[in-house]
């Protein structure tokens, strides 16, 4: 744990420590295509990421992936993931040192698995449904504008030939997206304003959500 070398997608191995560092994790749906996250760490001090952070000894972050694909790192014991599809995913968290590399033991991950089943209410229980197709880097049809209202639920697919991620900002909603896979945004309509959704990589404008 001496190590200070920067060794992005290495180990820090704690086999043999005294008292080893523990995760234990419990996930729950929150709403239409949202999880809580809850992971308990114990014997390590969860610091905040920094690229610049050097290893020390007793720090770290979590790690945070839903179905294969990492989704964020987070240096709080609780989290919301928001976009998701209806039925089960696979949510776990890694412990990894402040230069992000994974804490193991004896050639094991230090960290926690669950399953989550999400049943997303069907078309009756939405207020509005949008579709936006994306083409060549293009969006079918323009930059669309969707109006709705304070309080409407609200659910944007996005499907696209590309592989990347939909934010939606202020509403702080993101959904992964692939060619074969579209994305769906699940949105509570309770922010006034004109808010754009972007491709996170792309850096394209998919589409504006108007609450009024």
């Amino acid at each position: 744990m001496g190590d200070r070398g920067h060794d992005h997608g290495g180990t820090v191995d704690l086999s043999g420590v005294g008292d080893l560092p523990a995760v234990k994790l419990v996930v729950a749906p929150d709403g239409p295509g949202a999880i809580a996250l809850n992971a308990s760490v114990s014997g390590m001090d969860l610091v905040p990421f920094d690229a610049q952070r050097e290893h020390r000894a007793g720090e770290g972050h979590l790690h945070v992936v839903v179905d294969g694909s990492s989704v964020a790192m987070i240096a709080e014991e609780s989290y919301r993931i928001t976009g998701l599809t209806n039925g089960s995913h696979v949510v776990g968290v890694t412990l990894s040192s402040n230069d992000h590399r994974t804490y193991v033991v004896d050639g094991k991950p230090i960290g926690a698995m669950a399953t989550v089943v999400l049943e997303r209410g069907g078309q009756e229980d939405l207020d509005w449904n949008f579709d936006v197709e994306l083409t060549g880097g293009r969006v079918v049809g323009g930059t669309p504008r969707f109006e709705v209202s304070i309080g409407d639920r609200v659910e944007i697919l996005v499907t696209a030939d590309l592989a990347d991620e939909v934010h939606l900002h202020v509403y702080d909603v993101t959904a992964e997206v692939r060619p074969g896979s579209p994305a769906v945004l699940p949105v509570l309509a309770s922010i006034p304003g004109v808010f754009k959704a972007e491709l996170h990589m792309g850096g394209i404008v998919v589409f504006e959500l108007q609450v009024s």
